[in-house]
């Protein structure tokens, strides 16, 4: 498996180790809501949104990515150089004028 699986695993279990020692009730204020709730689900929901926020990030610089590297839409470019492109021609030339004769 890829080192980054065991890392995200690794850190996970840090997380949720942090959050069972950290149990306590907290007072929480967001905005007009207030309330209580205990830290170690605060922590793990924190946790949660940020990991939810940087995967919509990468899913969408990756997407962005594909979209500019292919901005025609799905026809690919080629990947000959005009060098190549003209032997290309030069040789479909002569074949021609071979089966002309």
């Amino acid at each position: 498996m890829k080192k980054s699986f065991w890392f995200l695993i690794i850190l996970s279990l840090l997380v949720v180790i942090f959050s069972v020692q950290n149990a306590e009730v907290v007072p929480i204020r967001f905005i007009v809501w207030q309330g209580e709730l205990s830290l170690a689900i605060l922590m793990i929901l924190t946790f949660l949104f940020g990991l939810i926020v940087g995967a919509i990030y990468y899913a969408v610089s990756i997407k962005k990515k594909k979209k500019d590297k292919n901005p025609v839409g799905d026809i690919a470019f080629n990947d000959k150089t005009e060098e190549e492109i003209s032997d290309n021609q030069e040789e479909e030339n002569s074949n021609e004028t071979k089966f002309n004769e």
